[in-house]
């Protein structure tokens, strides 16, 4: 009995010993494992000098003109996203409507990317010296600044057009406007010549994507019929896919706001630029572009394919006046209407024709939204619409939020003139609604 209860004192000892021990162990391994992985933690940002951020294990530092910075440069703040080098043979893909990068080729943990970011570039202009991207947005997204759009992109872009650099306004932008002939306009671009492209936007100063039909000159139909391949055209013949003997519903109505409007500002407005109403066909069996034969456009791939291009392709379908050096020299007067082509890059609507017209992300508040319809002057074709049974002649059009679609000719919509300002002329402002580019 003693022996067997000494033995068992003896145990009890132990086994608080050992508890009291392993309990110390326990505590004193928390403690060090925390300083240590604190110290780990800071040691890593110390290195960065960055703010850290942990997708999958990728450490981000940023460089911003040469600078080691702690934060990633906002959208639309004047920076753009020039290369990265990652660890481990990561590779990062930068997506400028998100704003965010995309890392691929992840391999190995505490991989680290450093992303190095530079200021948009400075280029002299008629409009003065302006801040321009130089990356290629995303065309299948529209452009605009609400929880509407997948892009959030807002500023001058550049692409090219026949006569050089062009650069274009994308996004909702508010430094576009310009005041002229006693009327409202918003800046398209400035073409590869130097000019100023306008399209008219009312007797007094709207706001982006407010709805108002003074934004508009008025409504027409783009022709009078809608049975033959020759009404997508802004002048038109019968039997000839580029014919030039007829001057379209639309286009007389244009003609008429100029000599009414314009034509006492005359000398401000440039005629050699021209309009671009791009009837080459997308479909080369024989026959295409007259008649009732089904015709495709290019300008009907380019718009499913949000691939915008501001080159005339054939030069009958360059409208421009006689004194002009190039193009058609059909038009009597300098005035024509905007491309499908330039709504893309305007960035008003993307992921067109994408499944159903439904699928498009639209920009409610872009600078060119005005709540109504409105003709563009690039042909979509002459076919069977989908869900019709009728054969018709297509042209482009934007509708009421900002969305494409190809209307028969016959329809009534909006009229929004567009011209050319010279390259020459002294401008004051800044092109906000409150001190709106003017001719000096």
């Amino acid at each position: 009995m003693k022996l067997q209860k000494y033995k068992q004192k003896s145990f009890s000892k132990i086994g608080i010993i050992v508890f009291t021990v392993t309990c110390v162990l326990l505590v004193a391994g928390v403690f060090f494992y925390t300083s240590f992985a604190s110290f780990q933690t800071k040691a890593e940002f110390n290195i960065i000098k960055g703010t850290v951020q942990d997708l999958g294990d990728v450490y981000f530092a940023y460089y911003v003109d040469g600078e080691l910075v702690s934060e990633l440069p906002t959208q639309n703040s004047g920076y753009v996203f020039e290369s990265s080098s990652c660890t481990h043979d990561a590779t990062v893909e930068w997506d400028n409507s998100k704003w965010a990068p995309l890392v691929t080729n992840l391999t190995q943990t505490r991989t680290k990317c450093t992303l190095y970011f530079k200021k948009t570039k400075k280029v002299n202009t008629v409009l003065g010296e302006l801040e321009v991207y130089d990356y290629i947005p995303d065309f299948t997204k529209s452009a605009c600044d609400d929880e509407v759009c997948e892009s959030h992109e807002k500023g001058i872009f550049e692409t090219t057009d026949a006569d050089g650099t062009s650069y274009y306004y994308r996004g909702s932008v508010e430094n576009n406007y310009f005041k002229f002939a006693d009327l409202w306009w918003r800046i398209i671009r400035i073409n590869g010549d130097g000019t100023i492209r306008l399209i008219y936007d009312g007797t007094i100063a709207h706001d982006n994507g407010e709805i108002s039909d003074d934004r508009q000159i008025g409504t027409s139909q783009f022709n009078p019929r809608n049975d033959d391949n020759m009404y997508v055209g802004y002048m038109y013949t019968s039997g000839d896919a580029h014919g030039l003997g007829t001057s379209s519903t639309i286009k007389q109505a244009n003609d008429s706001f100029y000599t009414e409007v314009l034509s006492s500002y005359s000398s401000y407005i440039d005629t050699n630029a021209g309009f671009c109403g791009d009837r080459s066909t997308l479909n080369l069996q024989s026959g295409v572009g007259i008649g009732t034969i089904t015709t495709y456009n290019r300008g009907y791939l380019r718009v499913v394919e949000s691939d915008p291009n501001l080159i005339c392709e054939n030069e009958n379908d360059l409208y421009t006046i006689s004194s002009s050096n190039q193009g058609n020299k059909a038009l009597q007067y300098p005035i024509g209407l905007i491309t499908a082509d330039e709504i893309i890059l305007s960035g008003s609507s993307g992921g067109v024709f994408e499944e159903n017209y439904s699928q498009q992300k639209i920009n409610s508040n872009g600078y060119l939204t005005m709540g109504s319809s409105f003709w563009t002057m690039t042909p979509a074709g002459g076919y069977n619409p989908f869900g019709y049974i009728r054969w018709y002649s297509m042209v482009f059009y934007v509708n009421f939020s900002n969305n494409f679609g190809a209307a028969h000719t016959t329809n009534t919509l909006g009229l929004r003139s567009v011209i050319n300002i010279k390259s020459d002329v002294t401008i004051t402002g800044n092109g906000t609604k409150d001190n709106p580019y003017t001719i000096s």
